[in-house]
């Protein structure tokens, strides 16, 4: 069932499949990320802004370092926290790609295999790298392609079913 001599050579095999997956994380990723960065934002900003009344009230600060000090708050927290989210985006785009791809794989050589079974092709067994996901599901189908053309075949191993 492994075939260890196979290399990758494209990352991005089914488009489709492996864009979508990383579109919908990403968009989770970006929903949390923007519901606790609002949630950590206000609570500072509120804690803040009832320190700065304090010490107005208390005439420890005047108008214009209180307004300083709220821009400078909204700059730095603004800059990093975009830079920051742009970068895990990114990271979380790369990753799912290469977690996408141990199954995009698999899923091409079955497809590839049933189809040449119903146009009539010579068995030829589904062969997958050891980190690809779908082992026993490749195992099961050799073993339907390989019964269906008249006895097991010399690669086709089967795989014992795990209860």
């Amino acid at each position: 069932m492994n075939h260890n001599n196979q290399k990758r050579r494209h990352y991005l095999i089914s488009y489709r499949f492996q864009l979508r997956f990383a579109l919908q994380t990403l968009l989770l990723l970006i929903f949390t990320s923007i519901v606790i960065g609002w949630t950590a934002y206000y609570s500072v900003w509120s804690a803040s802004e009832a320190e700065l009344q304090r010490l107005l009230t208390s005439e420890r600060i005047d108008q214009a370092e209180v307004l300083q000090f709220r821009q400078a708050i909204r700059a730095e927290a603004g800059e990093r926290v975009v830079f920051r989210l742009l970068l895990l985006i990114f990271i979380a785009f790369v990753f799912t790609v290469f977690a996408t791809h141990r199954m995009a794989g698999p899923i091409r050589h079955i497809e590839k295999a049933l189809r040449g079974h119903f146009r009539g092709d010579p068995f030829d067994p589904i062969k997958l790298r050891k980190t690809d996901e779908f082992q026993d599901l490749a195992g099961l189908i050799n073993q339907l392609l390989a019964s269906e053309r008249g006895g097991p075949h010399p690669g086709c191993s089967p795989h014992p079913d795990k209860a």
